[in-house]
């Protein structure tokens, strides 16, 4: 049994899911698995675990790089967030691979951050930083991503702040708030204030970040996101204990230790340890000592050393101050243990990155030598050879011009037969386009000939038959003629509305396709329609040519298919239009496809006629399977 059926059977009873994971076959498919799964990140963490165990495994089953790493990169959110951060830096790092693979920079700029999250949880603020600065760096190169380089910025101003290294501290966090206001995203917002107000706490500036993290509250959402909450509240109780309000301390506390309690075992400590010193500004010793064995007990069942180092401190002196001096000298000897080996382990790498840098001089000394030997040696050369190197500096030069001159002439032929085909290209796209607006125009004529001639005679000739006198001989005659006139207007009506969908002018192109599916719809047929995505808004002859292909693929499937079963899929994300027109008929081979070929190709060229592109899938037995895309940014 695969993972994939594993998570089937284990979501049995969610409808959605079960749909959405039938039809994860393709990319469209994978992608719609992977947002139902990011919604319940932090939400219902296990559920999404195997639903990206799940996308990860069909992803890697067709190749599909950008799905390897999301799955890979939010399983390593995940796992980091609850306090697993070994399995969270694997799984990150193979996200990491795959984004470089394809240049996805958000998805590299994302495991930057959750690689820097996590070694500094693993309090390695050296390994930390490093994947700040490659993801800060990266962004400032390619000037994207303004809201993932504010979290950036965020980070690395936490991080200097943990360090006691507070001036770049609040640099950073200042960075951050300015970059986060600019892009007017309150997420950002939050967590930039967050990050200024814990530098102001640890330089024992306590009245700045309280202002601090009171102006990052005035952001959160009314609908309160539990980890940005966390964040806030946990923040609000350091600065309140550091101004010495242990009761304001107290409530800030408790409410940040609840939002991240089910989601965020880190944070949950960080937010325990203000607990604790706000229980010991109120001599409620009690309290203390029992908020801080939990927190050691969470702490060194996750590794947490970043926070082992404070719950170790904080032991050894509720111990003493409670006259417990045993207890108290073993948690300060714990506390000194691992400082000792923490700050042994950065003094090594601190030794290392020196002898990197010190060998590195060396070797540039080395080569710096050996060059200007090159050049000295090149320079006796050039005086004893003056008249050689003039002579053959002469011929390269004259080579070279002439060597220019060809190639500027080749250019310039290139140019101008890429032209004319370009200038061909766009007279047949024009032409086409002319021929698809003169069609529309016609279709619209015979609509409304129809609906204001055909049918209002129809329904003139109905009337007046109804109103004549109805004698029993004929009676049976004139009601089936009745029944005759109705039937031929329903007809025109649906004749003319196909001509001309007036619900595609009025609700847009994805209700006038609903709309469509569900009329041809029948017993012998079921069609299926399913979106999702962004808001899509598209010129109305863009809409009408595409309305009108899948119009026609439908039909091609009611008339030649010999299908029970079709499925149409529209997808609007970051720009790209797609729509899949699938069925379960008879297919058709390579051969078979001169006959039908005409009618594809007219589809084919209608298509790249408005920018977009086709493509058909199809074996004997296997139905067809028919692909649309379009860039939607340029054919608004």
């Amino acid at each position: 049994m695969t993972l994939s059926s594993v998570a089937f059977s284990q979501e049995k009873n969610d409808e959605k899911l079960q749909k959405i994971m039938k039809n994860a076959d393709d990319t469209s498919g994978i992608n719609a698995l992977m947002n139902y799964g990011v919604d319940l990140i932090n939400v219902d963490n296990k559920k999404a675990i195997r639903i990206f165990t799940v996308s990860l495994e069909k992803s890697q089953r067709i190749n599909y790089d950008y799905g390897i790493g999301s799955s890979y990169a939010r399983l390593g959110y995940i796992e980091g967030h609850e306090g697993r951060h070994a399995a969270g830096i694997d799984f990150t790092k193979k996200a990491l691979a795959h984004f470089i693979k394809i240049n996805r920079i958000k998805g590299i700029t994302l495991c930057y951050i959750n690689l820097g999250f996590n070694y500094n949880i693993l309090a390695m603020p050296d390994s930390a930083l490093h994947y700040f600065f490659e993801g800060i760096t990266l962004l400032e190169k390619t000037k994207s991503e303004p809201g993932k380089l504010a979290r950036l910025y965020e980070n690395v101003g936490n991080t200097f702040g943990n360090r006691k290294e507070l001036d770049k501290a609040v640099e950073y966090a200042q960075k951050a708030i300015k970059l986060a206001l600019s892009i007017h995203d309150s997420d950002y917002i939050v967590t930039a204030w967050t990050s200024l107000s814990n530098s102001y706490t640890q330089s024992q500036q306590y009245e700045k970040g309280l202002d601090a993290v009171l102006e990052a509250k005035k952001y959160l959402p009314v609908r309160e996101d539990p980890i940005l909450a966390e964040k806030v509240y946990s923040k609000m109780a350091s600065a309140y204990v550091g101004l010495q309000q242990a009761d304001a301390a107290i409530a800030a506390a408790t409410k940040a230790m609840q939002y991240s309690a089910a989601t965020a075992p880190d944070y949950y400590i960080a937010a325990g340890l203000n607990l604790a010193s706000a229980y010991e500004l109120k001599k409620d010793y009690k309290n203390e000592l029992r908020v801080l064995i939990d927190l050691q007990h969470r702490a060194e069942s996750n590794n947490n050393l970043f926070h082992l180092f404070a719950i170790y401190d904080q032991l050894a002196q509720v111990n003493a101050l409670t006259g417990n001096y045993s207890d108290a000298y073993l948690f300060k000897s714990k506390h000194a243990a691992y400082k000792d080996s923490f700050f042994t382990e950065q003094n090594s790498k601190n030794i290392a990155e020196i002898e990197t840098r010190y060998k590195t001089a060396e070797q540039g000394k080395a080569l710096s030598e050996k060059q200007l030997q090159l050049t000295q040696k090149e320079l006796d050369l050039k005086k004893s050879n003056q008249f050689i190197l003039i002579t053959v500096a002469g011929i390269v030069v004259t080579a070279l011009l002439a060597l220019l001159l060809y190639l500027q002439a080749r250019n310039r032929k290139k140019a101008y037969r890429l032209q004319l085909v370009a200038i061909q290209q766009r007279k047949e796209r024009d032409m086409l386009q002319a021929l698809m607006e003169g069609e529309e125009t016609e279709r619209a004529r015979i609509a409304r000939d129809l609906h204001d001639g055909v049918a209002g005679m129809l329904a003139a000739a109905k009337m007046h038959i109804s109103n004549s006198p109805l004698e029993s001989s004929n009676a049976e005659n004139i009601m089936q003629i009745v029944s005759l006139l109705d039937t031929a207007s329903a007809e025109i009506r649906k004749t003319s509305h196909n001509l001309m969908p007036e619900v595609l002018l009025q609700h847009g192109l994805d209700e006038a396709l609903r709309r469509y599916c569900g009329n041809i719809s029948s017993s012998k047929l079921t069609v299926q329609y399913d979106s999702w995505g962004d808001p899509i808004s598209l010129n109305a002859t863009v809409q009408l040519a595409i309305y009108r292909t899948v119009q026609e693929l439908l039909n091609n499937v009611v008339k030649h298919a010999g299908a029970t079963e079709a499925m149409v899929q529209f997808s609007h994300q970051n720009g790209l239009l797609s729509i899949a027109v699938q069925d379960n008929g008879i297919g058709f081979s390579a051969a078979e496809e001169n006959h039908t070929g005409m009618g594809l190709r007219n589809l084919d060229s209608r298509v790249r006629a408005i920018q977009g592109r086709l493509d058909i899938e199809t074996a004997p037995g296997k139905g067809v399977s028919a692909y649309l895309e379009f860039e939607t940014a340029r054919s608004a």
